[in-house]
């Protein structure tokens, strides 16, 4: 099957405006084009692999840019996306397979400290969601949050990947199967796809609801690391930093210095100085990059506000001013304007 080029897949695009040359684990797409050259689609991985200008040996290197991740899984969801399928592709998921982050979770005592490392580096676990957790009673609440307005079906196969490699990659850390109580989708789920999601992930399954969203019992968090070393856990946490500060690009940059500056963001020319870049040479890379300082501002302030609201803490008028906005009403517009829901949304 030819791979075509409709409305939906350059759509693409407007989801990567604030992207620009960011980074995105190579590995992703790797495994999702291995399981499809089982399958026997060998022509159309190599299709499209010349359509978003890579080359198979790029996927070997550890990073692509995210754009060309994201315009792959448009393609992908559209020609061979079948409901359940991330789950197929995710079994085989390997420590081996993930790389610098995958050697760091083989040195953790516990899954409990396992997971606390995929959710502090979870860019290098390939989505473009963001991920929260959420405590209650014996329960952990993970939930995965489209901030940037993924279309449903890439979200529902990205959601796939994420419960199913938590579930394969905790099994090859513990040789326990990992404790999931239930599994809820955004997607309003058949009967059939009902039967096949409870199979696929061994518990009770959801479907047509607000978050997609799994919970996890706490006594998953005792659960022993087999065979770990976790005297060397710091040496590969260095690695894996070390790997990330080598491959970022200027949105990266951009990215980190705003992240640590809510309320108080710097001004383009303050940016372009602790980069080393003057004001001029800033705005051009970032037009040829196909964003904009305040595009990026505006993605950091979103993803802030997303954590702080599922935190539950603060008020509307507390996170307003957390993050710089002069009061509530003003930053209610803007969320609705980033979201397309208001942050009450959120708090359900």
């Amino acid at each position: 099957m030819e791979l075509s080029t409709s409305t939906n897949t350059l759509a693409a695009f407007k989801h990567v405006t604030v992207a620009g040359d960011q980074i995105y684990p190579s590995f992703e797409l790797r495994l999702i084009l291995n399981y499809l050259e089982s399958q026997g689609e060998h022509r159309w991985c190599a299709q499209l692999l010349e359509r978003i200008g890579l080359k198979a040996s790029d996927l070997e290197m550890p990073f692509i840019s995210a754009y060309q991740a994201l315009l792959a899984l448009e393609y992908f969801v559209e020609e061979k996306y079948q409901p359940g399928m991330g789950c197929d592709i995710a079994a085989n998921y390997r420590l081996a397979d993930i790389g610098s982050i995958g050697q760091c979770l083989g040195h953790c005592a516990t899954l409990g400290q396992a997971l606390e490392i995929t959710v502090d580096y979870y860019q290098l676990l390939g989505s473009f969601t963001d991920i929260t957790n959420l405590l209650s009673h014996n329960l952990l609440t993970n939930r995965l949050v489209n901030v940037v307005n993924l279309p449903a079906r890439i979200q529902q196969f990205l959601f796939e990947l994420t419960v199913k490699g938590l579930i394969t990659i905790g099994y090859e850390l513990s040789g326990k199967t990992v404790p999931i109580n239930e599994v809820r989708f955004q997607t309003e789920l058949s009967d059939q796809e009902l039967i096949m999601y409870q199979q696929k992930f061994g518990c009770s399954i959801e479907g047509n609801q607000t978050f997609d969203e799994w919970d996890l019992d706490l006594s998953f968090s005792e659960i022993p690391v087999l065979h770990n070393d976790s005297e060397l856990l710091p040496q590969h946490l260095a690695l894996l930093e070390s790997d990330l500060q080598n491959h970022k690009g200027l949105v990266d940059d951009i990215d980190e210095i705003l992240s640590c500056s809510p309320g108080d963001y710097p001004d383009p020319d303050m940016i372009a100085h602790a980069l080393g870049l003057s004001s001029r040479t800033l705005r051009r890379r970032l037009k040829q990059l196909g964003t904009s300082y305040s595009a990026l501002m505006n993605k950091v302030r979103c993803q802030s506000a997303i954590k702080l609201i599922h935190q539950n803490q603060m008020t509307n008028e507390q996170i307003a001013s957390y993050l710089g906005f002069s009061d509530a009403a003003n930053f209610q517009h803007a969320f609705k304007k980033w979201t397309g829901k208001t942050p009450s949304f959120y708090r359900g």
